[in-house]
């Protein structure tokens, strides 16, 4: 990996990362194989240069959610997206195998100002993510999401951000909202969200809520930016490692 395997992954994530890595799941769709960067093919062992550190093909293709087959094409971002995106560097991914007909995955990296320690932390951004659900095995996009995770923690990343869309309004098929905080990306309660509901009433974020009453979330949470907390030890990462443990177990 880009650096060297932290405390916090020793003694709480290498034993998940090994189990992905054995996953049947990860061992035939996250290999690095056949994918064309660029109109670049890349062998899985290949090393290459990215402003955010030097990568494997296999280490990038755990980073960015790039399944096996896909062709990817990279552009510099400079000014906001359409969904909110930061500025920064972009991958597109493009699989009509897995990914669902007429989308293309998107993800990036972009540098964050963290005032609390006068530095520019690199956090990754997931802009869109789809899956085909008639082709994609049902625990691919958890077990490609865990892969992301660890690979982002190992290269010293900070936050993996996106937007959590709910499905209300153009396109009710969207249940960001309802899948990503089982991962454990968090974010603020609205003002008043849950004051209505006693039980919930002392919550302020989603992962309180998911805490006390996920069926409450799932039934009435909506869309919001929200984050996965790489550090050790985060929130975060006590839900992920639960969740993609029993998903990797699900899977073999």
């Amino acid at each position: 990996m880009p650096l060297e395997p932290t405390p916090f992954y020793r003694a709480h994530l290498a034993e998940l990362h090994q189990r992905l890595l054995a996953s049947p799941i990860v061992r035939t769709y996250l290999t690095g194989t056949g994918i064309r960067l660029d109109g670049t093919n890349l062998a899985p062992a290949d090393r290459f240069e990215l402003p955010f550190g030097t990568f494997s093909t296999v280490e990038f293709a755990h980073l960015f959610s790039i399944f096996d087959g896909s062709r990817v094409h990279q552009q510099a971002e400079k000014s906001p997206g359409l969904d909110e995106a930061p500025p920064g560097l972009y991958f597109t991914i493009i699989n009509p195998r897995l990914i669902e007909s007429q989308h293309k995955n998107r993800l990036g990296v972009f540098r964050r100002a963290d005032a609390a320690i006068d530095l520019f932390i690199e956090d990754i951004h997931i802009d869109h993510y789809f899956l085909n659900e008639h082709r994609a095995p049902p625990t691919l996009g958890t077990l490609a999401f865990a892969l992301c995770a660890i690979t982002a923690h190992l290269a010293g990343m900070g936050r993996i951000t996106l937007v959590a869309a709910d499905g209300q309004g153009s396109n009710v098929r969207y249940v960001g909202a309802k899948v990503w905080p089982k991962f454990g990306f968090d974010a603020p309660l609205l003002p008043e969200e849950t004051a209505h509901v006693p039980h919930l009433a002392g919550c302020a974020t989603v992962q309180d809520v998911m805490t006390q009453d996920a069926a409450w979330w799932a039934e009435h949470g909506t869309q919001r930016r929200m984050a996965f907390d790489l550090s050790a030890h985060s929130t975060s990462w006590q839900k992920l490692v639960v969740y993609a443990g029993r998903k990797v177990s699900d899977g073999a």
